[in-house]
């Protein structure tokens, strides 16, 4: 739940069916259409009483991946309608904790630094550079997790999340 109540309502009841070629598919059932002999309308499952979770956090270590060479710019906080906080830095994308970690010579990753910084350089965002999907739709993001980068910082740089908390 966030400040403003559910983020999602999801159905209390399914009923497992068969299609046509003897798959078991699950079908959403309403509240009403429930069997009254199955005992389910009284049935009442509430949310366990739970501590906090912990904060989701990165390595703190100075030799880490995190902070050699590290970021170029942070900490910086973005609230997501979770309610929770999300720190980040900004990161030269080559030297990122996932690239640094990805098996690739200094010269595989200076030479993806390059094609990031044209792509940053020449993609804007107010145009569709992929066709939009033939089936489904594409996911929603929390408005507060699209991030501005730094003056300076606009072409080569990513954000990366080191940390997330519930709000204090």
């Amino acid at each position: 739940d966030s400040k403003d109540g559910p983020l999602v309502t999801l159905p209390e009841y399914y009923h497992l069916v068969k299609d046509n070629n003897n798959k078991a598919q699950w079908v959403v059932v309403q509240p009403k259409d429930v069997p009254v002999e199955t005992g389910l309308a009284e049935v009442s499952f509430s949310r366990p009483n739970e501590n906090p979770s912990e904060p989701y956090v990165t390595p703190d270590d100075a030799e880490s991946c995190w902070k050699k060479p590290g970021p170029v710019a942070g900490p910086f906080q973005a609230h997501p309608g979770d309610g929770s906080v999300v720190t980040y830095y900004w990161y030269r994308f080559a030297d990122q904790p996932a690239l640094l970690n990805a098996d690739l010579t200094d010269k595989e990753r200076e030479s993806l630094q390059k094609r990031v910084e044209k792509l940053h350089r020449n993609w804007k965002k107010d145009r569709d550079y992929l066709a939009p999907p033939a089936i489904g739709k594409l996911a929603d993001i929390d408005p507060a997790l699209i991030v501005t980068p730094p003056p300076g910082l606009e072409a080569g740089y990513v954000p990366i999340a080191t940390r997330q908390a519930a709000e204090e």
